[in-house]
């Protein structure tokens, strides 16, 4: 149900940011709302120990995961911290234009400094998202995420209407996460009878006992690090070896990309819930159920890829009014990684617990390294496709079918 409402509210939000500030505008928005992805905060692997909280249902189970909450918003508030300091300090000596590689952009360093900010404060708030999750209400996770993708596309159209600088355009994605963060920590704290938001507000509090989470938040979030250089250092590397009109082409994509790799991963995620429960009662999937979800999952993505490959290119058109060329080959390799990152989606829900989370984390920073050296190389020759090209056969070989041989053994 959400996926129209997302893809049209980013494809009439990309098109309104293309009318407002042209190709070249658009690949410095681009640049800039993407650029906070590099660091690799996002819920730091909190996730998993919320998850593993929830799932416990023991004697203490209400207590425990009390402490995992306010353990978790409390590495998040200090995380968000460092974000804006991460923006901020450098904007100061004005390092971003050299980094960005756009001198032309004056508003370029303020524009990092508040995005990077704006970041940091969703993110404790982002635990709401995770306790939704770890109670099996996925759906309604996704539902406030299409919340998100409406409240940006209503800011941008009006910061379109009043002729806004660069900034506002900026600003709105970043704006919209955190009123649905917020909303996501009143919502959760309703189902489970706790002031989630006050918990996360009042999570730096010394006299808050810790909770053991690092065991799992570790590893999980050495692989948050490690997709956070696969794919957000792609617009890096094709502004500095390519030019903005690859840019433009790239994110363009990506847009239409980004909705459809948001549904597999919302089908996917009910299967970490599932799966954490099986391994505390009664025991793990056979290996076919495994290998017959990977087989639904992977048809899941052909079929997107498909749609990607027949329309994207037309409507990648109709967002930049024609004037860059967003070619089948580029929707092609991007229905190539949907395909694949579809199928790894059974196996890597089921590599969730501290041994399997610790595995793939090794697994997913070789395929980090792997992919920036491909996609430096492949955006040499083959422009905005290389860096995809890249993901796919670095994903392929250094997650998915390391991550399916060893939960066919495990299973």
């Amino acid at each position: 149900m959400s996926l129209p409402v997302t893809a049209v509210s980013t494809l009439v939000a990309t098109r309104t940011v293309v009318d407002a500030l042209g190709p070249t505008g658009f690949a410095f928005f681009a640049l800039v709302t993407t650029l906070p992805m590099l660091l690799p905060l996002n819920d730091l692997g909190t996730g998993a120990a919320i998850v593993e909280a929830m799932g416990k249902g023991n004697a203490d189970h209400h207590r425990d995961l009390r402490g995992t909450i306010i353990t978790s918003a409390r590495l998040l508030s200090c995380t968000g911290i460092v974000s804006a300091l991460v923006g901020v300090v450098p904007a100061c000596f004005g390092a971003w234009s050299t980094v960005l590689n756009s001198g032309a952009q004056r508003s370029g360093e303020l524009c990092v400094a508040v995005a990077f900010t704006l970041f940091g404060c969703s993110l404790p708030l982002n635990v709401g998202n995770s306790v939704l999750i770890a109670l099996n209400r996925t759906h309604t996770a996704l539902l406030f995420q299409m919340l998100g993708s409406v409240l940006t596309l209503g800011f941008i159209v009006l910061s379109g209407a009043v002729h806004a600088p660069s900034m506002a355009f900026i600003v709105s994605g970043f704006a919209a996460q955190c009123l649905v963060g917020a909303a996501c920590l009143l919502w959760a704290g309703r189902i489970l009878g706790l002031p989630l938001l006050g918990m996360v507000l009042g999570s730096l509090d010394t006299r808050h006992t810790p909770t053991r989470i690092w065991h799992l938040a570790g590893p999980m979030a050495a692989i948050n690090v490690a997709l956070a250089v696969a794919y957000a250092t792609d617009r890096l590397v094709l502004v500095h070896v390519a030019d903005s009109d690859a840019v433009a082409a790239y994110s363009a994509g990506a847009r239409l990309f980004a909705p459809a790799v948001a549904l597999a991963s919302a089908t996917g995620l009910p299967l970490w819930t599932i799966f954490a429960r099986q391994r505390g009662t009664s025991g793990p999937p056979h290996a076919s159920h495994v290998a017959r979800l990977t087989l639904y999952f992977a048809a899941g993505g052909a079929i997107l890829g498909a749609g990607l490959i027949f329309f994207g290119p037309a409507v990648a058109s109709w967002m930049l009014h024609g004037k860059v060329d967003v070619g089948t080959g580029l929707m092609a390799a991007f229905a190539a990684l949907l395909l694949v990152q579809s199928a790894a989606y059974p196996a890597s829900m089921w590599l969730t617990d501290a041994a399997g989370l610790k595995y793939q984390a090794q697994r997913a920073g070789v395929m980090a390294l792997v992919n920036l050296g491909l996609s430096i190389v492949l955006a040499r020759h083959l422009g905005a496709s290389g860096p995809v090209i890249g993901s796919v056969i670095a994903v392929m070989t250094c997650l998915f079918l390391p991550n399916f041989r060893r939960s066919m053994s495990h299973a």
